[in-house]
Protein backbone atom coordinates (compact mmCIF):
# COMPACT_ATOMS: atom_id res chain seq x y z
CA UNK A 1 0.00 0.00 0.00
CA UNK A 2 2.87 2.18 1.27
CA UNK A 3 4.50 1.84 -2.46
CA UNK A 4 1.59 3.75 -4.27
CA UNK A 5 2.74 6.41 -2.67
CA UNK A 6 5.56 7.96 -4.98
CA UNK A 7 5.60 11.44 -5.88
CA UNK A 8 4.01 15.04 -4.57
CA UNK A 9 0.49 13.66 -6.57
CA UNK A 10 0.09 10.34 -4.97
CA UNK A 11 0.43 11.93 -1.39
CA UNK A 12 -1.94 14.38 -2.16
CA UNK A 13 -4.40 11.54 -3.44
CA UNK A 14 -3.29 9.42 -0.66
CA UNK A 15 -4.44 12.30 2.26
CA UNK A 16 -7.57 12.97 -0.12
CA UNK A 17 -8.78 9.47 0.50
CA UNK A 18 -8.22 8.90 3.85
CA UNK A 19 -9.04 12.71 5.33
CA UNK A 20 -11.96 13.56 2.54
CA UNK A 21 -13.43 10.25 3.50
CA UNK A 22 -13.41 10.73 6.93
CA UNK A 23 -14.55 14.30 6.64
CA UNK A 24 -17.16 12.72 4.02
CA UNK A 25 -18.82 9.96 6.62
CA UNK A 26 -18.88 12.63 9.26
CA UNK A 27 -20.59 14.92 6.82
CA UNK A 28 -23.24 12.03 6.02
CA UNK A 29 -23.68 10.10 9.64
CA UNK A 30 -23.55 13.24 11.70
CA UNK A 31 -24.93 16.14 9.55
CA UNK A 32 -26.42 17.84 12.51
CA UNK A 33 -22.95 18.35 14.28
CA UNK A 34 -22.06 20.37 11.19
CA UNK A 35 -24.87 22.49 11.29
CA UNK A 36 -24.12 23.04 14.92
CA UNK A 37 -20.84 24.01 14.07
CA UNK A 38 -21.30 26.04 11.64
CA UNK A 39 -24.21 28.12 13.10
CA UNK A 40 -21.54 28.92 16.10
CA UNK A 41 -18.99 29.92 13.17
CA UNK A 42 -22.31 31.81 11.65
CA UNK A 43 -23.23 33.93 15.28
CA UNK A 44 -19.24 34.95 15.03
CA UNK A 45 -19.76 37.09 11.72
CA UNK A 46 -16.95 37.46 9.43
CA UNK A 47 -14.67 36.24 12.30
CA UNK A 48 -16.23 32.89 11.63
CA UNK A 49 -15.94 32.97 7.74
CA UNK A 50 -12.39 33.43 8.31
CA UNK A 51 -12.00 30.64 11.56
CA UNK A 52 -13.79 28.46 8.72
CA UNK A 53 -11.87 29.40 5.67
CA UNK A 54 -8.59 28.97 7.33
CA UNK A 55 -9.30 25.71 9.75
CA UNK A 56 -10.93 23.42 7.44
CA UNK A 57 -10.25 24.62 3.57
CA UNK A 58 -6.85 26.60 2.98
CA UNK A 59 -4.75 23.27 3.85
CA UNK A 60 -6.31 21.21 1.85
CA UNK A 61 -6.52 23.74 -1.36
CA UNK A 62 -2.92 24.62 -0.95
CA UNK A 63 -1.61 20.78 -0.75
CA UNK A 64 -3.99 20.34 -3.53
CA UNK A 65 -2.92 22.98 -5.82
CA UNK A 66 0.58 23.28 -4.95
CA UNK A 67 1.39 19.30 -5.23
CA UNK A 68 -1.82 17.95 -7.29
CA UNK A 69 -1.41 19.42 -11.06
CA UNK A 70 -2.68 16.67 -12.14
CA UNK A 71 -4.87 16.97 -16.06
CA UNK A 72 -5.21 13.65 -17.34
CA UNK A 73 -7.96 10.76 -16.11
CA UNK A 74 -9.84 10.13 -12.78
CA UNK A 75 -7.05 12.04 -10.69
CA UNK A 76 -8.56 15.74 -12.81
CA UNK A 77 -11.75 15.35 -10.45
CA UNK A 78 -9.29 16.31 -7.51
CA UNK A 79 -7.28 18.97 -9.38
CA UNK A 80 -10.04 20.80 -10.34
CA UNK A 81 -11.64 20.02 -6.83
CA UNK A 82 -8.37 22.14 -5.14
CA UNK A 83 -8.60 25.24 -7.65
CA UNK A 84 -12.32 25.62 -7.17
CA UNK A 85 -11.70 25.20 -2.88
CA UNK A 86 -9.31 27.72 -3.49
CA UNK A 87 -11.28 29.88 -5.57
CA UNK A 88 -13.78 30.05 -2.82
CA UNK A 89 -11.14 30.68 -0.42
CA UNK A 90 -10.07 34.02 -2.38
CA UNK A 91 -13.66 35.22 -2.49
CA UNK A 92 -14.37 34.02 1.82
CA UNK A 93 -11.22 36.40 2.19
CA UNK A 94 -11.63 39.18 -0.02
CA UNK A 95 -15.61 39.43 0.25
CA UNK A 96 -16.47 37.66 3.77
CA UNK A 97 -20.08 38.68 3.16
CA UNK A 98 -20.29 36.52 0.69
CA UNK A 99 -18.87 33.78 2.67
CA UNK A 100 -21.01 34.72 5.95
CA UNK A 101 -24.12 34.00 3.87
CA UNK A 102 -23.08 30.57 2.86
CA UNK A 103 -22.53 29.76 6.21
CA UNK A 104 -26.13 31.27 6.48
CA UNK A 105 -27.31 28.58 4.08
CA UNK A 106 -25.64 25.57 5.78
CA UNK A 107 -27.37 26.35 9.24
CA UNK A 108 -30.72 25.52 7.77
CA UNK A 109 -30.42 21.86 6.32
CA UNK A 110 -28.99 19.23 7.31
CA UNK A 111 -29.49 17.61 4.59
CA UNK A 112 -27.72 19.38 2.79
CA UNK A 113 -24.30 18.07 4.62
CA UNK A 114 -25.35 15.23 3.45
CA UNK A 115 -25.01 16.19 -0.01
CA UNK A 116 -21.82 17.61 0.54
CA UNK A 117 -20.82 14.41 2.26
CA UNK A 118 -21.80 12.35 -0.29
CA UNK A 119 -19.78 14.96 -3.10
CA UNK A 120 -16.48 14.75 -1.03
CA UNK A 121 -16.73 11.39 -0.99
CA UNK A 122 -16.92 10.70 -4.72
CA UNK A 123 -13.82 13.19 -4.69
CA UNK A 124 -12.24 11.00 -2.45
CA UNK A 125 -13.25 8.19 -4.55
CA UNK A 126 -12.06 9.40 -7.54
CA UNK A 127 -8.89 9.99 -5.43
CA UNK A 128 -8.11 6.46 -4.56
CA UNK A 129 -9.15 5.28 -8.07
CA UNK A 130 -6.51 7.21 -9.22
CA UNK A 131 -4.22 6.32 -6.83
CA UNK A 132 -4.77 2.39 -6.36
CA UNK A 133 -6.12 1.34 -9.90
CA UNK A 134 -3.87 3.98 -12.00
CA UNK A 135 -7.01 5.42 -13.32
Amino acid sequence: MWGVVTDGPSAVQFMMVVSGTLMALSHIVRPQVWVDFFGTLHAQGTRGVLTRTFMLELWPALLIVTFHQVWSGLAIVLTIYGWLLLTKIAVSVLAPEIGLKSLAMATRDAHAFQLGGTVLLAISASAGAALFLGL
